[in-house]
C-alpha cells in the first residue's frame, strides 16, 4: 500500500513542478515582452521628434527667407539697389625652411634623414 501511496506523491510532485516550470517561463516571456514595448514606445518618442524636425525644416525651406537666401548663394544675385562686395582671398603664404637652404656635406645629410638633427 505504500507503494501505490508513493506513486501518487511523485505525480503530485510532477505537476508541481511542470506547474512551476510553466509559471516561470510565462514571466520571463512577459518580462522579455515589456522590454521590448519600451524599446518600441522610446523609438517611436524618437521618431516624433524626427519627424517634427523634418517637418520644420519643410516649413523653412518653403519660405521667402530660405528661397531668397538660397538666390543669393548659388546664382549670385541681388536685390535692386543692393550693392555686393566680393573680398578676394589672400593668398597662402609657404615658409621656406632654413635647413633646405645649408649647405651640408653627405654624412649631415644622413644623419638629418635618420636621425632629424
Amino acid at each position: 500500500m505504500r507503494r501505490g501511496n508513493s506513486g501518487v506523491k511523485y505525480f503530485w510532485l510532477a505537476v508541481v513542478l511542470y506547474i512551476i516550470f510553466s509559471v516561470g517561463r510565462l514571466a520571463y516571456k512577459n518580462y522579455q515582452l515589456n522590454l521590448e514595448e519600451a524599446n518600441l514606445k522610446q523609438d517611436v518618442a524618437q521618431l516624433q521628434v524626427e519627424i517634427q524636425q523634418l517637418k520644420n525644416q519643410i516649413v523653412y525651406f518653403q519660405s521667402d527667407s530660405y528661397k531668397d537666401k538660397m538666390i543669393r548663394s548659388k546664382l549670385n544675385m541681388q536685390k535692386e539697389g543692393e550693392k555686393v562686395v566680393v573680398i578676394p582671398e589672400s593668398p597662402k603664404i609657404t615658409e621656406v625652411s632654413d635647413k633646405s637652404k645649408e649647405k651640408l656635406n653627405n654624412p649631415q645629410r644622413w644623419m638629418r634623414y635618420f636621425f632629424g638633427i
